[in-house]
């Protein structure tokens, strides 16, 4: 009796230890996961994608049960694109709500603020919202990093040479954004025109991305006799250089980065300057396009516009900053379902250094995902495209290895 009684004791205590030995965030039903965005503030109209990303997850919870019988929990936390709200939002979800990784979260400020800390706990801080490319070369120091957006040294390269090779005459102004967002777009660009780059590149005004206006950077920009333009900033910003260039009459080939070039975005302009003011505008793109008529009959448009009716209806499908974040949240998914049928947080880690897939559906046909444990850089393929008649236009063939 008393034998069987401490084998029956030794039993309980195996399996308590085995259920507490999950890594934080994991149940027996249920995964959560977490990250922070700016719901609020000057990059607000970033909002949108967590909703989009939960609407994801919802779809996946509703018709696969979630993944290996666990039902993904999403919780977003507003930090107003500053990274002083961002520590204590990011501590919150790691000490207290005890996620078991930070997920997409947005802002290059943001991720670097809380870079460390989350390392140095073992969190991973997965699939950011933000292109800088030391996300990818700075592996070895921070390995529990990894991004997801196109690096913007690449971005701002692959604006150079499209310029070098149409229109080599050109005369380049940029505004950009006083950050290090801003600041690795412009890096890009010179390498790209490098080594002339100074004599390229006539003027760059930049701008915080809190200011009420960019009325004397276009007017100093005109000034300097640019005839192209490169908008290098946050949407907010980008939105009032355009309408500013109609209002002083100023009309140069207009290059934008693809974090402002959404669909949504450019029919606002429209509205507001008028057609002119966006036609011809050139930027790069990797997703689909839900406004574009000819991907109307794309599995992937359709399937995103099949969850965004159930699982968001309020949602704005012009807004390309929500199939993109369907498209992180496929590929969260997809690391899942490859990190065992128990996930450990390293086991996620190296689920998301070995992607190799060019299934994600809402990413355009030529675009794969690839990682490897020395390389981090999720997206590489960039294609460019051009707004006419509403909506984007690719053309021309992918530009590859993009960082």
């Amino acid at each position: 009796m008393l034998a069987a009684a401490l084998v029956a004791l030794a039993a309980t205590v195996t399996g308590a230890t085995a259920r507490t030995a999950a890594d934080p965030g994991i149940t027996n039903d249920s995964i959560l996961i977490g990250g922070t965005f700016p719901l609020s503030g000057s990059a607000s109209l970033y909002g949108a994608i967590p909703v989009a990303e939960k609407a994801y997850f919802d779809y996946v919870n509703d018709t696969r049960g979630g993944v290996n019988g666990r039902k993904i929990n999403f919780k977003y936390v507003d930090d107003g694109y500053d990274a002083s709200q961002t520590v204590p939002a990011i501590r919150q979800l790691v000490e207290q709500d005890k996620v078991f990784a930070i997920v997409n979260a947005l802002g290059t400020a943001p991720g670097l603020a809380v870079r460390d800390y989350l390392n140095e706990r073992k969190v991973p801080q997965v699939l950011l919202a933000t292109g800088d490319s030391f996300w990818g070369f700075q592996y070895k120091k921070y390995p529990w990093t990894i991004g997801y957006n196109p690096s913007y040294p690449g971005e701002g390269t692959i604006f150079a040479k499209h310029i070098l090779s149409k229109t080599p005459q050109a005369k380049v102004g940029v505004l950009m954004q006083n950050d290090p967002f801003g600041q690795q777009l412009l890096a890009g660009l010179r390498r790209g025109f490098a080594p002339n780059s100074k004599s390229r590149i006539v003027d760059v005004e930049p701008v915080d991305v809190t200011a009420p206006d960019v009325s004397q950077q276009l007017l100093k920009l005109k000034a300097s006799g640019a005839d192209t333009l490169i908008i290098f900033t946050t949407p907010s910003p980008s939105i009032k250089a355009f309408v500013t260039a109609a209002k002083i009459n100023w009309h140069p080939q207009i290059y934008v980065s693809y974090v402002s070039a959404s669909p949504l975005f450019m029919g606002a302009i429209a509205k507001a300057a008028g057609a002119a003011a966006v036609d011809g505008t050139i930027t790069t793109s990797y997703v689909k396009d839900a406004t574009n008529p000819g991907e109307q009959n794309d599995p992937g448009v359709k399937l995103f516009e099949q969850i965004m009716a159930k699982y968001y209806p309020k949602g704005n499908i012009a807004d390309a900053n929500l199939i993109y974040a369907m498209s992180v949240a496929w590929t969260a998914v997809n690391a899942l379902q490859r990190a065992g049928k128990t996930p450990t947080r390293q086991g996620f880690m190296n689920a998301l250094t070995s992607t190799n897939t060019a299934a994600n559906p809402f990413l355009l046909k030529g675009v794969r995902l690839q990682t490897s444990k020395t390389d981090h850089f999720f997206i590489e393929d960039l294609t460019l495209t051009k707004w006419a008649n509403g909506h984007w236009n690719a053309f021309g063939s992918f530009y590859h290895h993009a960082r």
